[in-house]
């Protein structure tokens, strides 16, 4: 599962707003011998919102704070600037909102911070400027809880930060630094009832701390730090079960360039989704560009055994899925010689440079179905970053098989090996997932295709998935 990638150095809050009962537009500033500072404060509040601020203005200096709380349809939006930075700040909610900010600012730097908890559909985004360099926070939850404090300091230089925890049907959060033309971006996202938690850092074109999923840490201190001192990027994707069907998760630390800055759009409008189009794919920014075929293995041991399956079933049922893609293109993705089962291989960790799929109790991670953390980087070939290698790990926890009749009576209590890889063997080549785009995009409802959610067995790709493996490797 890969969630759409989030811009550099740029973030919007849009809303698609219903009539507001109060809306409040000012506009201010302060001059002296440091030079100007200016804010800019809109507040679009519902019937039941209460608004507390206070205001002082000194010489070429402003420190403020605000209080707001209520429910219904809220939006708030703030922005401070200077001589050579700028700061801003804006908070959604549909549903019940407690929120507090303060800010300090001169003319030379100036600091922002805001506390967004609630419950039902809220986001919150900060964003601050200096000179070329940026910082940006991004938290959201729909059908949900979130408490997240975001701070953007700005000046000389800039950084940002923010502690998040939200517990909902759809969650995402992201930080991003930016540096002239390069910088590093961290993102991850849920679908399907969970919890996801992230402490970030940003600044100097880096981002460090962690993320977390129902409990589990997908992408730690140490692989932010991988990924920001060796131009190098991690993908985890993942099915976890949720409620009574499955949901999705995905963690993401990469290296983005400048010219690669698209916005953040919260947006939510009724939409006509495509329905097995050749238009419904999406790309992650990797793929295989090496010209030796992929080989992929599979680690046979206790756990394998345990869920009742034979190797070299499952070994053909990686191969079939694998074959499904290769039929679809010129190229030669995988090697001809089928999945090597070797009990000696690990997935996942350490990171060696073999591609395996294995079978694990994830003990901290109750909820996911199945994985795959991809390792990717320079050189680019084509604008497309290099993998070196993927593995997918498959929860012991749930019930597989190999069988598809089985899968089929059974649906959503034993899980098909073949699905679950064909999906996440979508990943390795570089496609993403369908479910993780906006609520506004015709092709996260297209369920035909094998890159969107699992909802039943399928072990055939849908126009989109065609299409995409062919933009990224040919006809």
């Amino acid at each position: 599962m890969i969630m759409n990638k989030s811009g550099v150095g740029v973030c919007l809050l849009l809303a698609a707003l219903l009539p507001m009962a109060h809306a409040i537009s000012v506009s201010y500033g302060s001059s002296g011998y440091s030079g100007s500072v200016s804010i800019s404060e809109a507040y679009q509040l519902d019937d039941s919102a209460a608004l507390a601020e206070s205001t002082a203005l000194s010489s070429g200096a402003v420190s403020q704070s605000t209080s707001i709380s209520g429910t219904g349809l809220n939006l708030v939006s703030k922005s401070v600037s200077g001589g050579t930075y700028g700061i801003e700040a804006a908070a959604q909610s549909y549903g019940s909102l407690d929120m507090s900010a303060a800010l300090s600012a001169s003319g030379t730097s100036g600091g922002m911070s805001q506390s967004v908890s609630g419950a039902g559909n809220i986001a919150a985004v900060s964003e601050g400027t200096s000179g070329s360099d940026a910082v940006c926070n991004i938290a959201q939850v729909e059908n949900g809880l979130i408490s997240t404090t975001q701070s953007i300091s700005s000046g000389g230089s800039v950084s940002g930060s923010q502690s998040t925890s939200l517990d909902g049907e759809i969650g995402v959060v992201g930080s991003i630094s930016t540096s002239g033309d390069g910088g590093m971006v961290v993102t991850g996202d849920i679908i399907g009832e969970g919890r996801m938690d992230a402490d970030l850092r940003a600044s100097d074109a880096s981002v460090a701390g962690q993320v977390s999923v129902d409990g589990t840490t997908w992408m730690s201190s140490q692989d932010m730090s991988i990924v920001g001192s060796n131009d190098f990027g991690i993908a985890v994707e993942g099915l976890r079960v949720a409620g009574d069907g499955v949901g999705t998760f995905s963690v993401n630390a990469a290296h983005v360039s400048g010219d690669a800055a698209k916005k953040r759009n919260v947006k939510t409008n009724a939409m006509t989704y495509y329905q097995n189009s050749p238009l419904s794919y999406t790309t992650t920014g990797w793929r295989w560009n090496r010209a030796n075929p992929l080989v992929l293995y599979l680690r046979a041991d206790k756990n394998l055994a345990s869920e009742g399956l034979y190797s070299n079933l499952v070994g053909t049922a990686i191969t079939s899925a694998a074959n499904t893609w290769d039929d679809v293109t010129s190229r030669d993705l995988f090697y001809d010689g089928g999945v090597i089962i070797d009990s000696r291989k690990n997935a996942d960790n350490p990171y060696d440079g073999y591609s395996v799929h294995a079978w694990k109790y994830l003990s901290l991670a109750p909820s996911a179905l199945a994985y795959s953390r991809t390792r990717y980087g320079y050189p680019k070939v084509n604008g497309y970053y290099t993998v070196f290698e993927s593995d997918v790990s498959y929860n012991t926890r749930y019930s597989w098989t190999t069988d598809l009749p089985t899968a089929l009576s059974n649906n959503g209590r034993i899980f098909d090996v073949q699905t679950v890889a064909l999906h996440e063997l979508g990943h390795t080549l570089g496609l993403g997932d369908l479910y993780t785009l906006p609520s506004t995009d015709p092709r996260r409802g297209d369920y035909s295709q094998i890159m969107n959610s699992y909802n039943d067995p399928q072990r055939t790709l849908g126009n989109g998935d065609i299409a995409g493996i062919k933009k990224l490797y040919g006809n």
